[in-house]
């Protein structure tokens, strides 16, 4: 059994919708300060009901084909993660929770927002996208602390950058995104919006992503 929609169907809907931006030429600043000739804000996915319902039906098809009966929560990461984790939580009919960035510094001093029993609950985290994994590994950290078990981490988007992959290899934490930068640039060759010399420098950039990108 395989899902019914593809990466390359995710890729062609985050294009059409300007949540990948290619551009070559004047590159976008990340709040690292890194200049990036490739900027993803897949936030943007919930003002468009055709996208939203795709992404969210392949996450859900997704859960139901690995997933299902080793789940009994579905969590959100902070900020971007929380809706997409809360409709796909409704779709499966399952308990919904969100991490926050940290703990917060008054009231219960939650780092996790929502009802859940510790051991024995088993949780899908989600997020919007992936670059280098770290505010992951926060909200599956702030996860474990809390007796929960994480199941996987799922992911619009993934840049797919090594230390990501190294991050969540080494701590054992099994991840799936519905789309990756591979198939973007794949997508927008074909669809003309860059060339095959710039899609490779933008493989190339990504593997040395920290160094900017040289135009």
């Amino acid at each position: 059994m395989t899902l019914t929609m593809q990466d390359t169907d995710i890729a062609n809907y985050l294009l059409d919708i300007k949540a990948v931006k290619i551009n070559v030429n004047n590159p976008f600043k990340w709040t690292s300060g890194i200049q990036s000739p490739i900027y993803c804000d897949c936030r943007i996915v919930n003002s468009y009901v055709p996208v939203r319902d795709a992404v969210i039906n392949m996450f859900v098809e997704l859960i139901n084909l690995e997933f299902i009966n080793r789940t009994t929560l579905i969590g959100g990461v902070a900020s971007g993660g929380i809706s997409y984790g809360a409709l796909v939580a409704d779709r499966l009919r399952l308990p919904f929770i969100y991490v926050r960035d940290e703990r917060k510094k008054h009231g219960l001093k939650k780092h996790i927002e929502g009802v859940y029993e510790g051991f024995g609950n088993r949780v899908i985290l989600i997020e919007d996208h992936i670059s280098t994994g770290g505010s992951s590994m926060k909200a599956i950290n702030a996860i474990k602390e809390e007796k929960l078990e994480l199941v996987c981490l799922l992911s619009i988007m993934t840049y797919n950058f090594k230390e990501a992959e190294d991050v969540f290899n080494n701590a054992g934490v099994i991840h799936h995104s519905l789309c990756n930068l591979d198939t973007i640039l794949e997508v927008a060759q074909e669809r003309k919006i860059i060339n095959s010399i710039d899609a490779d420098r933008i493989l190339a950039f990504r593997e040395n992503h920290t160094e900017g990108w040289q135009i």
